[in-house]
C-alpha cells in the first residue's frame, strides 16, 4: 500500500502508474533480481533532481533495474515494456523536480510506503523512500560531501532510515507514533532544504559562467568577438 496523500495525478504517478511500473519490474519473465520498489524510486529520484550535478533519467534506469549494483538489465519481450518504463519514469522525475521548486506552495511530498499499525490505524513506511535517497547520494558521493560536512542534521533522518546502522539503532530503540510521524515531516522539511541549496550553487555558478562569457561576434558567425572579426 501507499501513503494516498503523496500521490497527485497531476503532478506524479498514479496508484495505476505504480501497479504498472511494480508488474513490468518483478514480473517473472523481465529477470532482475533486486529492481527498486516505487517508493524507492520515488527517493532517488529526489536525490537526483535536488543533487550537485545534472543527472539525466536515462543515467537512472540502471539502478532502477539493479538496485545493488547498477549493471543487470532486464529482459523485455515486448520493446513496449521499455518504453513505458522509461515514460513513467520521467513522469515522475519532471513532477518530482516541479514539485521541489515550489516550497512556498508545499506541494512536494514524497511516495512513502504504508501498512497497517499494531493498532489498525495506517502506519508510514521510511526506510524504502530513505535507503533510494541515499543510494543517489552514493552515485556521486564526492559532489554531495562538502554538504554532507556543513549540514550533516539535514542527513539524521535520512540516516536513520535509510542505513543498516540506523535501522540498528530503530530495533534497539523503537521510535513513538509520534515520532514516526515527525520524521516523516522532516524528510519533507530537509528534502526541500537540500535542493535549494543546490539548485543556488548551481545558479551562483551558472551565473558566474554568464559574467565572463566573450561577447559573439555582430556577424552571425556565432563565435566570439575577439576570435572573429576582432581580430582584423
Amino acid at each position: 500500500m501507499f501513503a494516498l496523500k503523496a500521490l497527485n495525478v497531476e503532478l506524479g504517478w498514479s496508484l495505476d502508474d505504480i501497479a504498472a511500473l511494480e508488474d513490468a519490474l518483478f514480473a517473472d519473465d523481465v529477470g532482475l533480481d533486486q529492481p527498486m520498489q516505487a517508493p524507492m524510486i520515488d527517493g532517488f529520484i529526489c536525490a537526483l533532481v535536488s543533487g550537485p550535478k545534472h543527472v539525466a533519467p536515462e543515467q537512472a534506469l540502471a539502478w532502477v533495474f539493479d538496485a545493488e549494483h547498477g549493471q543487470q538489465q532486464p529482459s523485455f519481450a515486448d520493446p513496449a515494456q521499455a518504453q513505458q518504463l522509461q515514460a513513467l519514469l520521467l513522469k515522475q522525475w519532471q513532477a518530482t523536480a516541479a514539485a521541489l521548486r515550489e516550497p512556498e506552495r508545499q506541494v512536494y511530498q514524497p511516495l512513502f510506503g504504508c501498512t497497517e499499525g499494531e493498532d489498525g490505524q495506517p502506519l508510514v513506511i521510511l526506510d524504502d523512500w530513505c535507503q533510494g535517497y541515499l543510494c543517489g547520494i552514493q552515485l556521486d558521493a564526492p559532489a554531495w560531501q562538502p554538504l554532507l560536512l556543513a549540514h550533516p542534521e539535514w542527513f539524521e533522518t535520512l540516516q536513520l532510515y535509510g542505513s543498516e546502522a540506523g535501522w540498528e539503532r530503530l530495533e534497539q530503540q523503537p521510535p513513538s507514533e509520534a515520532a514516526h510521524d515527525q520524521a516523516a515531516a522532516e524528510l519533507v522539511r530537509q528534502a526541500q532544504q537540500i535542493q535549494r541549496y543546490w539548485q543556488g550553487q548551481r545558479d551562483a555558478a551558472e551565473a558566474a559562467a554568464a559574467s565572463v562569457a566573450p561577447a559573439l561576434c555582430a556577424c552571425g558567425s556565432g563565435r566570439p568577438y575577439p576570435l572573429c572579426h576582432g581580430a582584423n
